[in-house]
């Protein structure tokens, strides 16, 4: 354990033996914050992801440097398909130890595997849609949405709730059941998949509908009012008539003031009873959605963010194309490339960089470069291709000299006698003709003006 002030290694008393700070309150810190690691990595051994999660962000609220708490954390955002939290956590760890990081490993083969990583953010931007379709009433396109999510990342576990959500709404219990019971393959000690379960359990036990009391007791005094005759005679057409008459309009009072209404107060509270629960089931599904909404919008915020910090490092003019420019240069230099030198200078952004030995060897370049003893050398390497006759390459370091210094009304001179030797006079005369009107004083004044007509 290192002290917080002065980074030292700490002893067994409450003092530090270097700087004298006390540090009894920091290491009861330090030992929650590791209490809370190893609780959360025996979580993540038996895959309790989210009891992980959530013992593994208790221990960084103690301790936000706890290098291995937050790998951890990582890997358990990864395992449960949250890739841009785990790719947030790694960079976060890379940023306070950046050396010796297992992070770095991470961080590399995650990037490395550049198919799987796209095919996770073609995963989430369909989930995004399938999220939209189910806000807009449109449930089967998001259910097709969502399979398409779940088998190209089998890991995205929002995926499965949601689409268990559409199930639920739809009655489709046992495909609901199913699907939650995948996702508790993956994460045992997810709250919101255990909670559907529950509820599914609840509506596939529910027991039959049984007869009530009412309508036993109508059927029973339905039967009662039935005449059954203790002989029998001969019956007439009149009394045959007269007796169906009587009978039909028992029934139908029967039916009419006793059967019916009690079967349309039962139908109602039966309707009142399921209106209420869909009422409850949209309002639970609704939060539901408005809570996977934010964190899809958090999410592409910190991918947002992510993407920033590594344009910092890898863009046109990030941190490490700045290195590599200084590196370019630097070797120039050593091998007294001095053209080539010239250009990689001047395409070094010194202020995209904040380190003192980057800031060493360029302030030494610069004033290598501000001496003029660099166009001297690059003159000197270009009259060198001139005199052994390879001129279009001693143009070449004739330019790169007036891009230095404009005013070099030698180069001006020998990038003329360069056109004039390789028969392109014409290209040559300005050349001569900027020698006579603009450096009446220079050594070459009388052959430039001896060649201008």
């Amino acid at each position: 354990m290192n002290c917080y002030k002065c980074g030292s290694v700490l002893g067994s008393g409450r003092l530090c033996l270097r700087c004298g700070a006390d540090v009894t309150i920091y290491k009861k810190i330090v030992r929650i914050s590791n209490s809370c690691y190893n609780a959360g990595l025996e979580k993540a051994k038996v895959r309790d992801l989210t009891g992980a999660a959530e013992m593994l962000s208790k221990s960084l609220q103690f301790d936000k440097k706890n290098i291995p708490a937050r790998n951890l954390l990582g890997l358990v955002y990864y395992e449960m398909g949250e890739i841009v939290e785990a790719l947030s956590q790694w960079v976060i760890s890379k940023n306070f130890q950046p050396d010796h990081n297992p992070a770095d490993g991470y961080l590399n083969r995650v990037q490395g595997e550049k198919a799987d990583l796209e095919r996770m953010n073609q995963a989430i931007k369909k989930f995004n849609q399938a999220l939209d379709y189910a806000k807009h009433d449109s449930e089967d396109l998001a259910v097709i949405q969502l399979k398409g999510v779940i088998g190209q990342h089998p890991r995205f576990l929002k995926a499965y709730q949601l689409l268990a959500l559409l199930y639920i709404n739809e009655g489709e219990y046992s495909k609901a059941s199913k699907l939650l019971k995948r996702a508790l393959q993956l994460d045992k000690g997810n709250t919101y998949c255990q909670k559907y379960l529950r509820e599914i359990r609840g509506k596939i036990s529910k027991p039959k509908k049984q007869v009530s009391y009412l309508e036993q007791q109508m059927s029973q005094q339905a039967a009662e009012e039935v005449i059954v005759p203790t002989y029998r005679e001969k019956p007439r057409v009149l009394q045959l008539l007269l007796g169906l008459v009587t009978g039909v309009a028992v029934c139908a009072c029967t039916y009419f003031f006793l059967i019916a209404p009690a079967r349309e107060r039962e139908a109602s509270n039966r309707w009142n009873q399921t209106a209420i629960s869909y009422n409850e089931k949209i309002e639970q599904k609704d939060s539901e959605i408005n809570t996977l909404n934010n964190s899809v919008t958090d999410l592409q915020d910190q991918v947002d963010t992510m993407k920033k910090q590594m344009e910092q490092y890898t863009g046109e003019n990030g941190t490490i194309t700045n290195y590599d420019r200084l590196l370019t240069a630097a070797n120039c230099y050593l091998n007294q490339d001095w053209g080539n030198l010239a250009t990689a200078f001047t395409a070094i952004e010194r202020d995209q960089v904040d380190s003192a030995a980057f800031g060493t060897v360029y302030d030494f370049l610069k004033d290598f470069m501000d001496s003029g003893g660099v166009v001297q050398k690059i003159y000197d390497s270009g009259m060198e291709l001139y005199n052994n006759y390879k001129y279009n390459d001693a143009m070449q370091i004739f330019e790169t000299c007036l891009e230095l210094d404009p005013q070099f009304d030698a180069a001006i001179f020998y990038i003329g006698m360069c056109y004039e030797n390789t028969k392109r006079d014409t290209e040559a005369a300005p050349y001569f003709k900027r020698i006579v009107d603009e450096f009446p004083q220079s050594q070459f004044y009388q052959q430039a003006s001896s060649r201008v007509r």
